[in-house]
């Protein structure tokens, strides 16, 4: 009876070592990346950095908070993005009370702030990072 258990307890384990390793087969070699993103020279929070790789695969991406830190994901659970040379571009996330902004300056009620623009090298693809095999520190300075 113990032989039956100690067999059976092995084609268990062989069988979870086999599912362990199904559906990551198709992620290609990925680089950690962190980094913070600064709008002249201060944190950027609550902004999207995307790295979109200039050969071929999908982007990473993450939020910044309000330190201006982030840390790139390539999938759910999967941190990274893919090693070589990436397009950067960084958007703001707008919440409702932003939206609620007038246009004119002159316009703002009291505690209420214009969302300073970004400049034209977040969004037009001319930040150019490469991520390599391993852990990254990628910081991205925006000036406009």
């Amino acid at each position: 009876m113990s032989c039956k258990l100690t067999f059976s307890a092995f084609l268990l384990c062989v069988a979870a070592a086999s599912v362990a390793g199904c559906g990551r087969s198709d992620i290609p070699e990925l680089g950690t990346v962190t980094g913070t993103v600064m709008l002249n020279n201060q944190p950027l929070a609550d902004a999207i950095v995307s790295f979109t790789p200039q050969e071929s695969g999908r982007p990473s991406s993450a939020q910044t908070d309000a330190t201006g830190r982030y840390s790139l994901i390539y999938v759910a659970d999967v941190d990274g993005a893919i090693v070589g040379k990436h397009s950067v571009t960084v958007r703001r996330v707008l919440t409702a009370a932003d939206d609620d902004l007038p246009d004119d300056p002159a316009d703002l009620e009291e505690g209420q702030v214009m969302i300073e623009e970004l400049p034209a090298s977040a969004s037009d693809g001319s930040i150019i990072k490469e991520v390599t095999a391993g852990s990254n520190s990628i910081d991205i300075a925006l000036a406009g």
